[in-house]
């Protein structure tokens, strides 16, 4: 039986990320915040174990270090609209505008990583690699999914 890589857990990922994106595109109000929060626990701590784990080891592959560099400066774009949306009201007249932009970008940004990005990568690392890939990854994923839950719950008890 072979291990699941990197590759298979993003991929996964990418799918539930999409899904709520669509989700959020039909919700208003109440909805709309509890969707787009729902969506920010999924997409920054996976934006920032790719930071941390993936993206320096395909830096280290010749092939995959142009897409991986664009990758990069494709999140800090995703950080600065998500950030907009923060201070945004889901009443506001731009809400559904910028949840649209967004989901253009990181639907973008996934095409990118899955068509380009992956098969780079994969010529070069083995399935092995991509599996210890894996758990690294999901050991960083799920120390910012607990951080963000914690900062959630100081910000809601302080409230």
């Amino acid at each position: 039986m072979t291990k699941r890589t990197i590759y298979d857990i993003l991929k996964r990922e990418h799918e539930e990320v999409s899904e709520l994106f669509h989700e959020l595109e039909e919700a208003e109000g109440a909805e709309a915040l509890a969707l787009y929060s729902q969506l920010k626990l999924k997409l920054v701590p996976h934006a920032k174990a790719e930071e941390a784990v993936v993206y320096p080891r395909f830096l280290q592959e010749s092939q995959a270090v142009d897409i991986t560099r664009e990758g990069i400066e494709e999140h800090k774009q995703v950080d600065h609209l998500l950030a907009e949306l923060d201070g945004t009201s889901t009443d506001a007249e731009n809400w559904t505008a910028k949840i649209k932009v967004l989901a253009d970008m990181v639907g973008h940004h996934v095409d990118e990583e899955e068509l380009q990005m992956f098969p780079l990568a994969q010529q070069s690392l083995s399935e092995r690699d991509a599996a210890q890939l894996a758990d690294a990854y999901e050991r960083e994923r799920d120390a910012w999914i607990e951080h963000m839950k914690a900062a959630e719950q100081r910000r809601t008890a302080a409230a």
